[in-house]
């Protein structure tokens, strides 16, 4: 078969299980499936392809497994980052918080990201602010093994701790901590990509997906030096709960309009 005939015949399945950009995902697909980026797809419409290769590639999207593990990585405040199902796959809106942060006054600053997954933001932060000295935590072990894969692969040295929150940073203190925690609650409903393939960790927190602020909000004190700021990703309805929660903070919205970060300075 050739390229392009594949090419239609994938877009019009996954279009038929309600994927809007299916003509773009087939032809990552193919790339992915043939060792080449999508300009090579997009020039070779005649290309011969193997159906079979192709064709287990293109069920597994079928069924709704992200098309970033099925790639194996996905795009973030312009890198790549590798992602498996034992980490959240980045989001865009998460780069909100990345440009919070980095209005912060450009000096040598100590700086925690709590829960980093796939190390999305504290490697964006160090690529994006050499002279910082960023520290990164995680309670999964998998998800730190995926991080420092990251971080190794684009140059970012970082300090990564296994730890539940501040719990194997003894009395550090920091001038900057960010985070992107769990913050589902468990009943909400989620798309089958999100709730089936997604590590249940990184989505759902207890207490209407409260639990994990809470608890940063009893320890920030110990963490947080006099000044420092905390930028935390929060969910679209949780803003005014999350502020009362650090007295004096601001909500800010992303790109939508919708509440995004809640910023607080000690």
């Amino acid at each position: 078969m050739e390229l392009q005939a594949w090419l239609t015949q994938a877009t019009h399945r996954l279009e038929a299980v309600g994927f809007p950009s299916a003509k773009m995902e087939s032809q990552l697909l193919a790339g992915h499936a043939m060792l080449v980026d999508r300009a090579w797809i997009l020039t070779h419409p005649d290309h011969e392809v193997n159906e079979l290769a192709l064709e287990s590639l293109l069920q597994r999207r079928e069924q709704h497994e992200p098309l970033a593990y099925i790639l194996g990585y996905r795009e973030f405040f312009g890198r790549r980052f590798r992602v498996d199902t034992n980490v959240l796959i980045p989001r865009h809106e998460t780069e909100i918080l990345i440009e919070e942060a980095l209005r912060t006054e450009d000096r040598i600053l100590r700086v925690l990201d709590i829960g980093t997954g796939s190390g999305c933001i504290a490697v964006t932060l160090k690529l994006e602010r050499p002279s910082w000295d960023v520290w990164a935590t995680d309670i999964s072990s998998p998800a730190l093994q995926m991080a420092r894969e990251n971080a190794e692969l684009l140059g970012a040295d970082i300090h990564f701790r296994h730890s539940n929150l501040f719990e194997q940073l003894s009395d550090m203190q920091f001038d900057l901590i960010v985070s992107n925690p769990p913050y589902i609650g468990r009943d909400e409903p989620l798309p089958i990509e999100v709730k089936e393939f997604e590590p249940n960790s990184a989505l759902f927190a207890d207490h209407q997906g409260l639990a994990i602020y809470e608890a940063i909000a009893s320890e920030i004190g110990n963490h947080l030096a006099p000044g420092g700021q905390l930028i935390l990703e929060i969910g679209q309805t949780q803003g005014q709960a999350v502020q009362n929660l650090f007295p004096a903070s601001q909500v800010k919205k992303d790109l939508d309009g919708n509440d995004r970060i809640v910023v607080w300075t000690r």
